[in-house]
C-alpha cells in the first residue's frame, strides 16, 4: 500500500543518512575522477566555445589519468565518422559507427527520420541549421583523446581514459545515465540557458553565450564567451573551467544544486530523440 510503501523508503533514507554522517573526507588523486560530459539547448556559441574548452578540460582529466564520458548517440550523427577515427582500436571505431547506424534503423522502424528532425526549433534559433553542424559542435566536449570504450547505457566503464557511452539524446536520460555508470561530477554546455540539475551528481553549467550568461547567472556557473571574443583562448580557459571542476569536487555548490535542481530520467523502453 501507499502508506507502508513511503514508510519504509523514509527508514531506508534515514539509515542512508545516518551511515553517510559518520563518513570523512579523504584525498583522492585527479586520476581517480571520472566527469561526465553533456550539452543541451545548444546554439551556435556550443560548438565554436563552451564544447571546446569542455573538451580541452576532458584533456586535462584523461592525460592526468582519470576518464571523461560523452553520451548522445543522436548527437554523433552525421559526424560519427571523425568521432569513430579516435577510437583506439578498429573495433572501437566499427562500433561507434554501428550504434548510430542502429539508431537510425531503430528511428527508422518507427517511420521517424533523424536527419529531419534535427536540429530542434531552438537549435534552429539558435543559429544551427543541420543536424550535421550540430553534430560536430557536439562531439567537441569529447576532446581529442583515443576512445577506449564504447559501453550501453547506464553501463559502468571497465577502463579509464575516453568513454563513450550509447544513450537518447533527451539530457535527463542522458545525464542520468552517466552518474549511473560511475560519473561523479558533470560539465553541461548550454548555449540557450538549460537550467538541469541532478540530485546525486553536481551538474556544472557551461555556456558560449555571453547573452545567455549575463540573463542566468543565477543558473550559468562558467563563461566561455571570451573565446567567442578572442580575448581568451580555449587552453586559458579550460585552465579555469578544470579549476572550477575541482573546487566543486572539494565541496563548492554549483548554481543547480543550490537550487535543488534533480531531473532524473531512466530510459527503459526504447531509443528516442
Amino acid at each position: 500500500g501507499t502508506v507502508n510503501t513511503i514508510n519504509q523508503a523514509v527508514r531506508a533514507a534515514r539509515k542512508m543518512a545516518e551511515d553517510a554522517s559518520v563518513q570523512s573526507r579523504e584525498v583522492c588523486d585527479i586520476s581517480e575522477l571520472m566527469i561526465a560530459t553533456e550539452c543541451g539547448g545548444s546554439d551556435a556559441t556550443s560548438g565554436l566555445a563552451a564544447n571546446p574548452v569542455v573538451g580541452n578540460v576532458s584533456d586535462k582529466i584523461v592525460d592526468a589519468g582519470g576518464s571523461s564520458m560523452m553520451s548522445e548517440t543522436t548527437e554523433f550523427v552525421g559526424a560519427e565518422h571523425i568521432l569513430a577515427r579516435r577510437g583506439a582500436t578498429p573495433e572501437i571505431h566499427d562500433e561507434i559507427i554501428k550504434i548510430c547506424r542502429d539508431l537510425e534503423i531503430h528511428l527508422g522502424n518507427v517511420n521517424q527520420d533523424l536527419r529531419t528532425g534535427q536540429p530542434t526549433p531552438g537549435n534552429k534559433e539558435g543559429g544551427l541549421s543541420t543536424i550535421e553542424e550540430k553534430s560536430l559542435g557536439c562531439i567537441y566536449k569529447g576532446g581529442t583523446r583515443p576512445i577506449v570504450e564504447v559501453v550501453k547505457c547506464s553501463h559502468i566503464p571497465t577502463k579509464k581514459g575516453c568513454i563513450v557511452m550509447d544513450t537518447p539524446g533527451y539530457d535527463t536520460v542522458s545525464v542520468s545515465a552517466m552518474a549511473a555508470g560511475g560519473c561523479q561530477v558533470m560539465l553541461f554546455t548550454t548555449g540557450r540557458g538549460t537550467p538541469t540539475g541532478l540530485g546525486i551528481m553536481p551538474v556544472i553549467k557551461v555556456t558560449g553565450n555571453k547573452h545567455t550568461y549575463e540573463h542566468m547567472k543565477d543558473n550559468m556557473d562558467f563563461d566561455t564567451s571570451d573565446v567567442i571574443s578572442g580575448t581568451k583562448t580555449i587552453d586559458q580557459l579550460g585552465d579555469a573551467l578544470l579549476n572550477e571542476l575541482l573546487l566543486v569536487c572539494n565541496g563548492k555548490i554549483t548554481k543547480a544544486e543550490s537550487y535543488g535542481f534533480s531531473d532524473v530520467a531512466i530510459n527503459r523502453m526504447c531509443s528516442f530523440i
